[in-house]
């Protein structure tokens, strides 16, 4: 076996690592309680159902909005309209968790919070993709309606719908797994009526120590969500470039929605941050613990950015391989407790070793979304240059420094400075695997459970600036490696 095959089992086997620890280590003997496992189950289902189609309803009206900006001197403010609402999907879900509990008071524990949280934390990521799928595959189209003198909803019924149904189908499926496996949103919001699969098997190991019924569950929503994965990842088509008349569709209530919904939980967060500062007297006699919880948060932070880094780096030395893409793409990362609580009993637990074992939790959970963040799309884009190096005689490891590591760099450190933000406001994977506060995330966790939703806001402010230094940490590391090892 050469160096490059052991390097891809490994990465194989890291991604794997929960799922073959825990079954080499507990035996299922049997099957977990039916109405239970069908509770939990229905809980899933129905959150993630209702989450990806308020996500596609609201989205799909924001999109509108977008398109209405799509020409003209409107393109500046299209380009900030979309950075709001990526936001809430890039930011750790603390952060829309902390305003919208702030605002909605009081606030729908259960199934209901649950799609609340998950379709305000969505609805701007199917948007901006939405409006770029209608702009770049249905512009023509459009624009030839429009001259024809078509109306808007004779359009949309008999052309846009019809045309990117799949579009639609995939897009609605994809945001239902990642809701469908979503654990700190439920495991904050989620309440004794909202259990779902994932929370159930965070009480099977941590309250009621069944190990078996655990694993059993999570290799159960595994193959469930693994499923789902594998349709969710076929739906690819063809794009053109040339702008468009949109008129016909343009709608701009679709902006007031996007700043309506922006207004509220940016409203929520600073109007909490103002209210927590008149508190700011009870941190006083916390100062010692927020320094070090501080440095913990930028130590979590990093230490995700570099691992994932290196990851995203070495599985860009093991490509290309057939079956190592196809196991990449279709690979569903294991359920969140799954991984954390092999971890756990894997060596001892006190003093430094959360400090590994979290960044390795997060490596494990983060690596495939990184992947599929375009990390994929820039290996087939230079597929053409290492074929040529190939036929040239060039080496593994000279085309590796000479043609992917220089054109590769800057983005693995953009993924991985994305990673270490998401570290830096974890607290669920934290919870479960340090016995104590190690970061800011964790005590405004800790805050927010005991209903001091002020204070946690004035603390998240905090995680913001681990988050940014990490990120800018890594992405600086990434320009400076790029121009030392470069040729």
């Amino acid at each position: 076996m050469n160096l490059r095959s052991a390097l891809r089992l490994s990465v194989v086997i890291f991604l794997l690592f929960p799922f073959l620890f825990l079954l080499a280590q507990f035996r299922i003997t049997e099957w977990p309680d039916t109405g239970e496992l069908l509770w939990a189950f229905k809980n899933s289902f129905i959150q993630a159902f209702f989450s990806a189609v308020f996500s596609l309803l609201i989205g799909f009206w924001v999109s509108l909005g977008l398109l209405s900006l799509s020409s003209g001197p409107y393109k500046k403010l299209r380009f900030a309209l979309e950075i709001l609402c990526l936001l809430p999907n890039f930011l750790p879900p603390i952060f829309i968790l902390l305003s919208t509990l702030n605002v909605v008071d009081p606030f729908p524990m259960g199934v209901i919070g649950i799609v609340l949280i998950h379709t305000l934390m969505n609805f701007g990521l199917v948007a901006v993709l939405l409006a770029g799928i209608i702009e770049n595959k249905m512009g023509g189209m459009i624009e030839l309606a429009y001259v024809e003198g078509a109306r808007r909803w004779q359009f949309l019924t008999r052309g846009l719908f019809p045309f990117l149904k799949k579009d639609f189908w995939l897009l609605g499926l994809f945001i239902f797994v990642v809701c469908f496996g979503s654990f700190a949103v439920p495991l904050i919001v989620g309440g004794g009526k909202g259990t779902t699969v994932e929370v159930l098997i965070y009480e099977k190991i941590r309250l009621s120590n069944n190990w078996g019924d655990a694993v059993l569950l999570a290799f159960l929503q595994s193959t469930f969500i693994f499923a789902l994965s594998f349709v969710a990842s076929r739906g690819k088509g063809a794009y053109v470039t040339r702008e468009a008349n949109l008129n016909l569709i343009k709608s701009w209530s679709g902006v007031f929605i996007i700043v309506a919904l922006s207004f509220m939980y940016l409203y929520g967060y600073v109007q909490g941050f103002f209210s927590g500062l008149t508190l700011i007297t009870n941190f006083y006699e916390l100062q010692s613990a927020l320094f070090w919880n501080f440095l913990g948060s930028m130590a979590l932070g990093i230490s995700v950015g570099v691992l994932c880094y290196a990851g995203l780096m070495l599985i860009a030395y093991c490509w290309p391989k057939a079956w190592f893409e196809k196991f990449l793409n279709g690979y569903v990362a294991p359920s969140t407790s799954l991984a954390c609580f092999s971890l756990l009993l894997l060596g001892p637990n006190e003093g430094l070793y959360p400090f590994i074992k979290i960044p390795l939790a997060l490596t494990l959970l983060s690596l495939n979304s990184l992947f599929r963040m375009g990390w994929d799309g820039e290996l087939h884009a230079l597929q053409s240059q290492i074929t040529v190096a190939y036929a040239m005689g060039a080496s593994r490891c000279q085309i590796f420094k000479e043609i992917l590591f220089p054109q590769l760099s800057a983005r693995a450190g953009l993924l991985a400075g994305i990673a270490s933000i998401w570290a830096c406001g974890d607290f669920a994977v934290s919870r479960i695997l340090a016995h104590r506060d190690l970061s800011i995330a964790m005590m405004t966790e800790t805050l927010m459970s005991g209903y001091r939703l002020n204070q946690a806001i004035v603390l998240s402010s905090l995680i913001i600036l681990a988050g940014l230094l990490c990120f800018f940490i890594c992405v600086g590391g990434s320009r400076v490696l790029r121009r030392k090892f470069a040729p």
